[in-house]
Order: C-alpha cells, then structure tokens, then sequence
C-alpha cells in the first residue's frame, strides 16, 4: 500500500494542489464506503504546508507531506468504521468539554470561531470532528488495553538487569528494540541515581572567524576575568553576570544546574569532575564557541539501583511499550481489513 501512496502523492502534485477547480471533487481514495477527495486532500496540504518556514515548501517535502495526510485520513477512516461497527459512543457533554478545552486557548470568541473559518469549518462541523476524533480515541484505547497484560515480575527482573547493565555502560546482547528501550529507561535513571554535580559557569563566546581586533578583545576579557578570579573572598555569580556572552546565563547569574558526567564531553568532564565542592577551573576551558570557567556549587554522590524502588517506574515503560506494539498490530489488521482502493 506504501508504494500505492507514493504514486498517488505524485499524481495530485502534477495537479495545481491548491486551486479550486472542478477536479476537486475527484475521489482519490475509498476506505470502505467513505470517499477522499482531491479537495479534502488539496485543501489539508495547504493548511499543513503553510505551517512549514517557506525554504521547506519544496515539491519534495510537500509530495511527503500529502502522502502523509493521505496515510492519516485513511488511519482515521478504518478506526472510525471499526469503532462504529464495535457501538462506541461519545457523550455530548464530553464532546462539549473537548470544545471548551480547546476554547480556551484563544483570547475571544471571535478569534476561535475566526481560526475554525481559516479551517474552513463551520462550529458544527468542528464538533462533528471533535466527536469523530473521541469516539476514535476511546475505540482505540478500550481495544489496545484488552490485548495488553501488566509485564510479569519475572519480565521485570530481566528488564531490570539489563537497565542497570546500561547504566554501568557492561555489554548486553539485546535485539535492537529491546536495547532502544532499555537504553531510554537507563538514561531516565541516570538523572536520578548518578552522580551530579551543580555548576555556575562564565561563558565567553569565541570563534575561529573573529577577526583579529575581536580575538584580541577576547583575550583581554580573559585577562581581566582570570585577575578578578583570583581575588580573595570572589563571587563567581557576580562574574558571570558581568563577562558572560550570553543573555539567559547572565540573568541566572551563571547557575546552570544539574550536570551528569555524560552530559559532556570528555574533555570538559574530565576537568569539571575533578573539581571539589567550591571549586573552579582557573584556566579557561575552550570549545566549538568559545572559553568556559565552572564552579562546583553542589555534588551528589551516585546511589545504588534497588529493584523495589525502581520497579514501579520499569513496569510502566514495558507497559507503555506494549501498548504501542499492540496499537501497531491494531492498525495493520484494521487496514487489511478494509476496502481500500486508490483511484
């Protein structure tokens, strides 16, 4: 069916994709007794590709993007029909608050009712889609939690040890989704249970291309901050408010929090967390763009990865990924099932 999208997409590009011609109401796709028009498709791509920085409306990318809306209309079809012939039904009042949520994210009325006509949708048809798009939702949420069990203690201790493994960097022979997840999971543990270390910095921005007149003043700022550093009684915060090329480090006064070791690269790592608790590196760190002086502000030693308290946070992660398996089976059942035929 991908390669059936990909011609069709190219068909409707050789096409004025935005004029409204009689054309438009050709039917380009059937999905069971539903119809997708050139004009639905015309009229969804002009809206998309309007969101898109000018540069990236080339015949390339609008041809992926049609091809997409394509795929998602006929997603959105095959699910609805599903759910209706499986009775799902929505309340008004939940497709009310559904409304009234979205509502709320302009200043008036007007300026909502105004966006739903740049839709080019009435507020019943709107309503029409929000009930559609619930009755959707709910469908495929009450199929996918029947097909998905809780993972088993047994599951969780695997998954367990190779997290850990992951976070102690030892080799683990995993298939790559297995190891896709466990690589997540263990990063997400990291911020927890690694060592961290607070840091203040002072940036000075540099680049090989300055000119000879601007690396000079480079020098000099250097200079001149390296003296005030050595000072008795110095306040880092103070200095990087006054030297940093960089508007939001010098309004937090330097503090850019939390760092974990692998949130830099080895070379600055292996400076900064050789450092002690009040601590700065007394020459300039350089990198890509430019000089860099940390303080160590806090430090928090690592701490051990007990099963008990991270099992909760695994089984969650397993769940959720068999929720998406299961949602993929769902999808490509839904679609062989269906009448769908390109025209």
């Amino acid at each position: 069916m991908k390669k059936l999208l990909i011609l069709m997409t190219a068909t409707l590009l050789s096409c004025n994709l935005f004029a409204a011609e009689a054309k438009g109401t050709d039917v380009l796709v059937s999905v069971n007794n539903n119809k997708i028009t050139r004009a639905y498709i015309d009229n969804a791509l002009q809206r998309e590709a309007a969101l898109l920085p000018e540069e990236q409306r080339t015949q390339e990318n609008l041809k992926n993007l049609a091809n997409n809306i394509i795929s998602r209309r006929i997603d959105e079809l095959v699910v609805l029909d599903a759910a209706k012939k499986a009775k799902v039904t929505v309340t008004a009042k939940e497709v009310k608050d559904t409304v009234d949520t979205n509502r709320k994210n302009f200043s008036t009325e007007a300026d909502f009712n105004n966006a739903l006509k740049q839709q080019g949708l009435t507020r019943a048809k709107y309503e029409s889609e929000v009930k559609d798009n619930l009755i959707r939702v709910k469908y495929i949420s009450n199929e996918v939690k029947k097909r998905t069990d809780l993972p088993t203690d047994e599951e969780l201790e695997v998954f367990y040890k190779n997290v850990v493994a992951k976070v102690k960097k030892q080799p683990v022979n995993l298939d790559e989704k297995t190891d896709e997840l466990a690589t997540g999971a263990a990063n997400r543990l990291k911020r927890i249970y690694d060592k961290q270390i607070k840091l203040r910095q002072i940036f000075i921005r540099y680049s090989d291309s300055f000119t000879k007149e601007q690396k000079k003043e480079v020098n000099d700022k250097i200079k001149e901050l390296k003296k005030e550093l050595s000072a008795k009684d110095v306040n880092f915060s103070q200095l990087s408010e006054k030297y940093s090329d960089d508007e939001a480090l010098k309004q937090a006064r330097g503090d850019i929090g939390y760092i974990l070791k692998d949130d830099l690269t080895p070379e600055v790592s292996k400076v900064i967390f050789g450092l002690k608790i009040g601590e700065y590196n007394k020459s300039p760190i350089k990198t890509g763009n430019g000089y860099h002086f940390f303080r160590v502000e806090e430090m928090k030693a690592d701490m051990p990865i007990e099963f008990d308290a991270v099992k909760q946070f695994l089984s969650d992660t397993l769940y959720r990924q068999s929720i998406q398996d299961e949602y993929g089976v769902l999808m490509d059942e839904l679609r062989a099932s269906a009448n769908i035929k390109f025209n």
